[in-house]
């Protein structure tokens, strides 16, 4: 006699996993909820119990949703099941009784424990682990309430290798595996969709806060072009702080590129396979450097050793700080950048294009700069350009090594001291400049995101202009 089909109930270690992810998810919400109330009410002076319940009432919602097909969220994930003990699928009340006793129990009581006694919850989560890990057939106490287990598997879905095909039919998915594949679509939209919304929560606080700095009453255009930018003291000019960007960008891609392009062409037409092993990651090492310590680099090392190594250079007197010895410190952060996309789109080019190079008496060097060069000149132009975003946006290295930490006067020559926007969003953020004059510095640096999102964005499309106009599909 065939025996009777039980339920496979899943591993320890599956359970934990499944119950630390529910906890994680309600946590996540709870952040975002947080978040959310930070831009429609403004800032909150602490993580208050408020968060928490909403957070609650969102996440017992959420699984609502799911307890129609016996599943949680996090069951949907890993396969996990409400079943009865004969492995059919749990009735929707016995889903109901079970998931909120369990739901409260890991949710509700450590939200009021929190409030009283961090301790508390953490005796409740540790407790509730201990329950899911080591009771019998995964029955915890919400199990054995509701009369239900946790299974791999339904007892109506008969294992691929023993159901019978008869007709074409068979093939198709079952009900219950369309609707997992359904709730899956939904919740990878979700998490889509998510970055989004958080994408236009930022935009929108950057650009109403610039706009709250326009419509001021104490704006006006001129001050935009005046002596130099120092916001505490209502000057505002934007020349000095674009100077100072260009020239930092300039100087950097003056040192990436052909460093850059050189490491690549060496990787990728002249290394070995054994050197390009050890030699590809020792150069991506560098762009894990902090830019903090190339800022303490370039006025320790760059600015006393290189550029002023007798007191001046081609008769040029350079101080410690400058946006020269910046600029050659942000070049060195973008080699890594231009070296790794650069050589991975010259490896992209096949094989072929060389060999009837080779073929037709090229040297090796003709072939790398008049074959795969242009051949790879989408991703090379994609390298620059990815650069040239690192530059502009770069803020550490030029707040350390420019010299224009509370402010600086317009100064077009780069071995002064100089200004760029990041580095003056960070010296205003920080509060380097102890003056407290206008009541409108603080918006300014708001007005100088939206402008720094604006080139971004710019370039940006550029670039996706300029990889379109090269790309060449082998």
């Amino acid at each position: 006699m065939k025996p009777a089909w039980r339920p496979a109930p899943p591993s320890i270690w599956s359970r934990g996993f499944a119950a630390g992810l529910e906890v994680a998810l309600y946590l996540v919400i709870t952040i975002l909820v947080a978040v959310v109330e930070y831009f429609v009410a403004g800032p909150f002076q602490d993580f208050d119990l408020s968060n928490w319940w909403i957070g609650f009432i969102i996440m017992a919602a959420w699984q609502g949703w799911h307890w129609a097909a016996a599943q949680t969220p996090v069951g949907s994930y890993v396969d996990h099941y409400i079943a009865d003990t004969d492995g059919s699928p749990a009735c929707f009340w016995c889903v109901v009784v079970r998931q909120l006793s369990r739901f409260g129990f890991l949710i509700a009581l450590p939200v009021l424990a929190f409030s009283t006694n961090i301790a508390l919850a953490v005796a409740l989560f540790a407790v509730a682990g201990l329950l899911i890990a080591f009771l019998p057939d995964g029955r915890a106490p919400w199990d054995l309430l509701a009369g239900t287990v946790v299974s791999e598997s339904l007892a109506f879905e008969r294992p691929a290798a023993l159901a019978e095909i008869t007709k074409a039919s068979d093939f198709q998915l079952g009900p219950q595996r369309i609707a997992e594949n359904n709730r899956a679509r939904r919740m990878m939209l979700i998490a889509g969709l998510s970055s989004v919304f958080i994408s236009v929560l930022i935009l929108w606080n950057i650009f109403s806060e610039a706009w709250e700095f326009v419509s001021a009453s104490e704006f006006e255009w001129s001050l935009l072009t005046d002596i130099g930018w120092f916001p505490r003291r209502n000057k505002f000019d934007l020349a000095t702080l674009f100077v100072g960007t260009l020239w930092i960008t300039g100087i950097a891609i003056l040192v990436a590129a052909p460093v850059g392009l050189g490491v690549a062409i060496y990787l990728a037409e002249y290394a070995n396979s054994k050197v390009r092993t050890y030699v590809k990651p020792m150069i991506e090492t560098l762009a894990s450097i902090p830019s903090v310590v190339l800022g303490f680099f370039a006025i320790s090392f760059i600015s006393p050793d290189i550029l002023k190594p007798g007191g001046s250079i081609f008769g040029i007197d350079f101080g410690i700080f400058s946006l020269l010895s910046a600029g050659i410190g942000v070049g060195i952060l973008s080699v890594p950048i231009v070296a790794s996309i650069a050589e991975d789109a010259m490896r992209a080019v096949p094989k072929e294009l060389r060999e009837a190079s080779y073929g037709l008496g090229a040297r090796k060097a003709t072939t790398a700069l008049r074959v795969v060069f242009p051949a790879a000149l989408s991703g090379i132009s994609a390298a620059i350009i990815v650069a040239v975003s690192r530059a502009i946006g770069e803020t550490m290295v030029v707040f350390i090594a420019a010299g224009g930490s509370g402010g600086a006067i317009f100064e077009a020559n780069p071995t002064e001291p100089g200004q760029t926007i990041t580095a003056a969003m960070a010296s205003l953020g920080a509060g380097t400049d102890s003056v407290a004059g206008s009541g409108i510095a603080f918006q300014s640096l708001y007005f100088l995101g939206a402008l720094l999102f604006i080139m971004t964005l710019l370039l940006n499309v550029f670039s996706d202009a300029i990889v379109r106009r090269f790309r060449q599909v082998y």
